[in-house]
């Protein structure tokens, strides 16, 4: 745990102790509080209680700041302010601003994730270096498309979280802080079992065998790594990249993944009501709120399934 100097701190770290108890990693909220420890500092407070002065202070814009890295620390302070309240410190709890996310996921369609499969195949047979990764990179974007895991999800996995008998994977400490058991399918845990076979070939450190995608040295495979061979691999499937913060990203394969999920459950005659809550618990949404952004993608590529999806839309989803 950080360790913090003003006056604040026994009440940030009692209040990150609590948060931790529950399930959740606090790392960003444990950033948020370094900050406003410094901050406290500085404006020299010396009485438990943080008023409206001292919050609309804090909330003010910085330079170079998103409004996402601004929203993030206004609100991990307001909670610490309601937490102030609970236990009897009269503070001020400040609103949050509003964050409107202009970026629209990229959906690769069905041809385009085929080339990148092909891409991904070709490209680790020309390597092999020690220390790469590409040999688990073809695995790793296969189990991205077919699960909608996150891709620290994905590199974070112990080999026995892959069960490839009964054909499921143990997702532990997700972003949300709640842990899920999702299923593969038959080809999905095929693809698996052969990159395990080919994997299990080399000799690797002990301290390194326990993760499921790994360089060729033993290492865990580097999260830098998957992003620089992905571009590689757009470039050889001739899927243009826009730049950074643009895309496509490594994370389009999970948007990708919702879409051509829902729409292959539509297609099949699967009730909507039922599919959402499929869809979000192997997600790990919290919320089908979370998911809401998936059915209306899949509603402007289908445009065939557009009826039924607003159909569930208007009662799971009220117009605002």
């Amino acid at each position: 745990m950080k360790s913090y100097q003003s006056i604040f701190a026994p009440f940030m770290e009692r209040h990150i102790s609590l948060k931790r108890g529950l399930g959740y990693k606090c790392v960003d909220m444990g950033y948020s509080y370094s900050l406003f420890d410094r901050f406290v500092l500085i404006e020299s407070i010396s009485s438990v209680g943080i008023t409206k002065e001292l919050a609309d202070r804090w909330a003010m814009s910085r330079p170079n700041e998103s409004p996402r890295t601004r929203y993030v620390r206004i609100a991990h302070v307001a909670q610490l302010c309601e937490f102030l309240c609970t236990l009897g410190y009269k503070s001020h709890i400040p609103r949050l601003p509003r964050v409107q996310s202009c970026h629209v996921p990229y959906i690769f369609s069905r041809q385009q994730i085929v080339a990148i499969f092909a891409a991904s195949e070709k490209l680790m047979l020309k390597c092999s270096r020690h220390e790469t990764s590409i040999s688990a990179i073809p695995a790793l974007f296969r189990m991205l498309y077919g699960t909608g895991m996150r891709l620290g999800e994905a590199l974070a996995l112990k080999d026995i979280d892959v069960n490839l008998n009964d054909k499921t994977i143990f997702i532990k400490g997700a972003k949300n802080g709640c842990d899920r058991r999702i299923p593969i399918s038959a080809s999905l845990a095929e693809v698996c079992q052969d990159y395990r076979t080919h994997r299990d070939l080399y000799a690797y450190p002990k301290q390194s065998a326990n993760t499921f995608f790994r360089a060729h040295n033993g290492e865990v495979c580097p999260r830098r790594s998957a992003y620089t061979w992905f571009r590689r691999i757009l470039s050889e499937s001739d899927i243009p990249h826009w730049g950074k913060g643009i895309g496509p990203r490594v994370h389009d394969l999970r948007h990708t993944y919702s879409v051509h999920a829902l729409a292959t459950m539509a297609a099949d005659g699967l009730d909507l009501y039922y599919a959402l809550p499929i869809l979000s618990a192997c997600l790990g949404h919290r919320s089908l709120d979370a998911t809401e952004q998936y059915v209306r993608l899949t509603a402007d590529m289908h445009p065939g399934l557009l009826q039924d999806l607003n159909a569930v839309c208007s009662y799971v989803f009220p117009k605002k």
